[in-house]
């Protein structure tokens, strides 16, 4: 078939909308993350499941840390502090030998870490907090919230990879 991953994409696409937007994922996964995580797939090249949910997890957790760091610095360091927080933790995306995807590791730190900003409570508690609320994990917080997204979204690319595969 012509374009058969172009078809499997857009068939999953339904699943993966429906399973966010009205089905059991509802309020746990956000849609474009899933995306997010779908494009990185198409990045990551061979093997591409788990190395994916991996990277993109790992870069989400280094954009929870940069938050983290901000909200230590913030006080001492004023305009300084989200720069220098920023600085580290993306050193850091590059510097893990076995999670260096760095497409795919900067795909989920700036997802989680522009979720964050987009959503200003978020992070405005962060920063009253000390940071506090960036260890404290429930199925709201940003952290979980991007890695079932990002889980679900990699899951869904192989299910289109796998589909196209049969669509020939």
């Amino acid at each position: 078939m012509k374009n058969a991953l172009g078809v499997s994409i857009s068939l999953v696409a339904v699943l993966w909308t429906w399973l966010v937007l009205a089905g059991p994922l509802n309020g746990l996964a956000l849609v474009w993350a899933g995306f997010i995580a779908w494009g990185a797939y198409f990045t990551v090249g061979k093997d591409a499941l788990g190395k994916t949910i991996a990277a993109t997890i790992f870069g989400s957790f280094m954009a929870m840390v940069a938050v983290f760091v901000l909200a230590l610095l913030d006080d001492h360091l004023g305009q300084f502090a989200a720069p220098i927080a920023v600085g580290i933790t993306v050193y850091v995306l590059t510097a893990v030998p076995k999670l260096n995807n760095i497409p795919a590791n900067v795909f989920g730190y700036a997802a989680t870490f522009g979720w964050l900003l987009t959503e200003l409570i978020a992070l405005e508690t962060a920063l009253a907090s000390e940071g506090s609320t960036i260890i404290e994990l429930s199925l709201g917080h940003p952290f979980v919230l991007m890695a079932i997204s990002f889980i679900g979204g990699a899951i869904m690319a192989k299910l289109s990879e796998t589909l196209a595969a049969k669509l020939g």
